[in-house]
């Protein structure tokens, strides 16, 4: 059952070619702040993207189904290596801690205009705006006081 559902997980990254982007300096939040969505005035980057001030989104009603839908079947540590479809080893979105700890990152690969991730597809563009507002909030959680 177990080998199952982790097959299930893998399909959205089915089809994954070796990251050729820029390397993960550290994890933070500058990592990749070149890149982001196209607009008529240029690039965007996750920290020039508004945080709407009536954004209601939060990890617990939007990040973890996010991730755990369209991402953490190739970026999960409890995944071993020959099923993570060439993900990095330490690129893992199973907490609210690693997908802040990769926000501009995962902006640059798969928010708003952004789409190299998943490589096999991945959500609708309605959802990945939805996905770069939470991040340009601080991809808060109900905690934080959202």
């Amino acid at each position: 059952m177990a080998l199952a559902m982790v097959a299930v997980m893998a399909a959205g990254c089915i089809g994954q070619i070796v990251d050729d982007s820029p390397a993960i300096d550290g994890g933070g939040e500058n990592d990749l702040v070149d890149a982001g969505a196209a607009t008529d005035s240029g690039p965007i980057t996750l920290a020039d993207r508004p945080c709407p001030d009536e954004s209601f989104l939060t990890y617990e009603n939007f990040g973890a189904p996010f991730f755990s839908e369209y991402c953490t079947g190739c970026h999960s540590s409890q995944l071993p290596s020959d099923m993570r479809q060439n993900a990095p080893p330490d690129v893992n979105f199973e907490t609210l801690e690693k997908v802040r700890m990769h926000a501009a990152r995962i902006y640059a690969r798969a928010a708003d205009d952004n789409d190299t991730m998943p490589p096999a597809g991945g959500p609708p563009s309605d959802v990945r705006e939805l996905l770069g507002e939470w991040l340009a909030c601080g991809a808060p959680s109900a905690p934080d006081g959202r």
